[in-house]
Parts: C-alpha cells; sequence; structure tokens
C-alpha cells in the first residue's frame, strides 16, 4: 500500500501571486526569462507547506507560448534552466524533495486537434535530454490525447530506464448525457487503461490535472476500476485539479485572459473533495492552476505519510 504523495500547486499562479512578471501568452515561462530567483521561491513555498514532489516550470516553455524564432533559439536553455531552480529548492530543502521532470502540451493545453506527432517528436526528445539532469521522474501533464502519452514515453526512454513515469490527463467541463467519461480527444478512460497497458514501457501512475475538481473524482474511480481490469493494480492514481471557473471563456485558450479562481475552492473545502479521491484509492495528490500553497499545506496536514 503506498503513503499517499503531496504534489505542489500551480506555478504560474503563484509566481503571480508573489509579484513575479506573469502575463499570457509566456504565462509561468516569463519568470524564468526576467526573474529566475521568483522561480525558485515559488517553489520553496510550495516545499515549506508540505509538497513532497515539485514539478519543474517549463510548462509553458513549448511553441504555443512564444512564437518560432524565439522557442527555437531559447527554447530548450529555458527548459535546462527551469530542471536546474526546481533542483536546487528541492536540494536546499531540509526533507527529501523529489523533482518531477514536466513533458507538456507543446501545441495548446486542451487542444488534441491540434497534436502533431511528428512535429512532436524531436521537441520532446530535446526536452528529456534538457530536463533528465536534474530530474527524479517524469511527468506528462495536461494531456488531452492519447498519442501525447505515447510519444512523451518515446522520448523519455532514451533517458534510460531508472526513474519513474507518471501520465496526467486533463478532462473536458463536462459529458454529454448518456456518453462515457472521456478525454477532449473523445478516448475514454477504459481506452486510457488499455493503451497504458500496450506502452513498450512501464508507466508508474496515472493521473488526471487541470480538470474540474468536481470531474476528477468519477474519473479516477472509473480509472481505478479499468486499470485493475487489465491486470495493472500497481500502477499507482491521483489527481491536481484546478480552480478555474466552470464557464470558460474561448479566448483564454488563445493566450489571450487569465482567469481570475472560484472563491469557493477554500484550501479546506479541496481537501474535503481530495478525500474522497483518497478514499477510492489515489495516492499522489496535489494543486494545478490557482491551487497555493495554502492548498498544499491542507493536503499535506490531513494526508502526508497516512
Amino acid at each position: 500500500m503506498h503513503a499517499i504523495t503531496i504534489l505542489d500547486g500551480g506555478m504560474g499562479k503563484e509566481l503571480r501571486r508573489i509579484g513575479a512578471p506573469f502575463r499570457q501568452p509566456e504565462w509561468s515561462s516569463l519568470a524564468l526569462i526576467e526573474a529566475p530567483d521568483m522561480v525558485v521561491q515559488a517553489h520553496t513555498n510550495f516545499i515549506g507547506a508540505g509538497a513532497e514532489v515539485i514539478i519543474t516550470n517549463n510548462y509553458a516553455v513549448v511553441p504555443f507560448h512564444h512564437d518560432a524564432d524565439f522557442f527555437a533559439e531559447h527554447g530548450i536553455a529555458l527548459v535546462d534552466l527551469a530542471g536546474r531552480l526546481a533542483r536546487r529548492a528541492a536540494d536546499a530543502a531540509a526533507r527529501e524533495v523529489r523533482v518531477a521532470g514536466s513533458m507538456p502540451p507543446l501545441f495548446g493545453s486542451y487542444e488534441p486537434e491540434h497534436f502533431d506527432a511528428d512535429g512532436a517528436r524531436p521537441i520532446y526528445a530535446d526536452i528529456a535530454t534538457a530536463l533528465a539532469p536534474h530530474v527524479d521522474l517524469w511527468i506528462g501533464e495536461t494531456l488531452s490525447t492519447l498519442d501525447e502519452m505515447r510519444v512523451i514515453v518515446e522520448a523519455i526512454a532514451v533517458t534510460g530506464p531508472d526513474r519513474p513515469v507518471w501520465m496526467s490527463f486533463s478532462l473536458p467541463d463536462a459529458w454529454a448525457a448518456g456518453t462515457p467519461m472521456a478525454l477532449r480527444s473523445g478516448e475514454t478512460i477504459t481506452e486510457i487503461a488499455q493503451a497504458v497497458a500496450d506502452l513498450p514501457h512501464p508507466v508508474d501512475a496515472v493521473l488526471f490535472n487541470c480538470s474540474l475538481p468536481e470531474q476528477t473524482g468519477p474519473a479516477l474511480a472509473a480509472l481505478r476500476t479499468d486499470l485493475d481490469a487489465v491486470a495493472l493494480d500497481g500502477v499507482r492514481t491521483g489527481g491536481y485539479a484546478n480552480a478555474f471557473p466552470n464557464e470558460r471563456d474561448d479566448a483564454y485558450r488563445a493566450n489571450e485572459v487569465i482567469f481570475e479562481r472560484r472563491e469557493d475552492l477554500t484550501a479546506t473545502r479541496y481537501a474535503d473533495i481530495v478525500e474522497s479521491w483518497i478514499d477510492g484509492g489515489a495516492t499522489i495528490v496535489g494543486g494545478c492552476c490557482d491551487m497555493y500553497p495554502e492548498h498544499v499545506a491542507a493536503l499535506a496536514a490531513r494526508f502526508a505519510r497516512a
């Protein structure tokens, strides 16, 4: 039986909260460029709240958030910097903190229709190579299609088999009545489990992130059942939800707006929701966008080493 692992929260909004440079379209990557010490501070804030795993701050160091020329010239150096800054924060902690290397969507969060496997392969390979010296495990984040997972697994496999691999998918805000729970691509939770079983390299955990907390619980319950059905009972599950409003602005997906958080998701309320995930078998929990150190602290106080 695994102990509960506490992840960090949303780096972008924490950077914004502490006064780091922050805007669309660069999002959290702007701090890497203009204020790298504040990236270390944000990581440290989550560690102080109880995070046992912090995720490298390269989520927005991708073509979707930067023009092609900038990414070609500076992108991979910024990914390397994100890895070094996370490692610095983890190594300065008074207890063991692991660093997870972020493998994010390259062509837009929540946009499976824009994923280009051939174009993604060399970029993911470069990201993995840049992060490999600094990280203890890998995490594919906010994935909207199974093809993203497959290409990411190819990329990180060449860095060696010695690090755990976690894959985390984003869910739509609602499912149509009478339809199965599925990703934005239309691929079902059952298909996630089968795809993980079919991978040439093992995945140690499957999670859901950057989704509404209300969607995450039912999806985790289905995921646990489906993983067990394909003899993956040893694969861990978990989630780190966002606090975005229920009604989305299409301009967000175009890198033009910044959402403000839902005020009903207090730290205590979020911990209450997460408790139901843990009751259903989840063992990796944290927060995504708009989840701050106080939310991580509430999770750590209730579940750490449980």
